[in-house]
């Protein structure tokens, strides 16, 4: 007899359940800071890169730029980080941590640690590693698919 499909047998479904409760495990532990898992990301990344323009920052964080404005606003608002306008193109502005954003480092180092360590309770580092691996090539083989059409 023929198997059929089962949604909780789906990893797509896995992973966007996965995601749901890594965003509130991050809302969680961020929120007696006023920030969001959203803007944790954003300040994370303008930790590995500064300066990086507001298409080139959602590109790296692989949402849509509409969806990043509202977050950058929210975080200029609360003078974490500042826009400048891009010198070779009026229309492009840079992302800047201010002072009071660097002072958001150590919060960060410590959140994502710490969720991390709390999402691999029970795994080695080496099965971490290896999930790790096997998500991004999932990961790749479905981007060759969307890329296709």
């Amino acid at each position: 007899m023929e198997e059929h499909f089962k949604i909780d047998d789906c990893l797509g479904f896995i992973a966007n359940r996965l995601v749901r409760v890594f965003q509130k495990a991050f809302d969680k532990k961020l929120a007696d800071h006023n920030l969001t898992s959203a803007q944790f990301c954003v300040l994370a990344k303008l930790f590995e890169e500064q300066g990086l323009t507001q298409t080139e920052l959602a590109n790296r964080l692989y949402i849509e730029s509409p969806t990043l404005v509202r977050t950058l606003d929210r975080l200029e608002a609360a003078g974490i980080i500042e826009r400048r306008r891009s010198p070779k193109d009026r229309r492009a502005y840079h992302i800047f941590l201010t002072k009071k954003g660097m002072g958001y480092r150590e919060l960060i180092d410590k959140v994502g640690f710490e969720v991390h360590r709390e999402a691999t309770k029970g795994l080695t580092k080496k099965q971490a590693q290896g999930l790790k691996s096997a998500l991004f090539k999932i990961w790749s083989n479905l981007e060759d698919i969307a890329e296709e059409g």
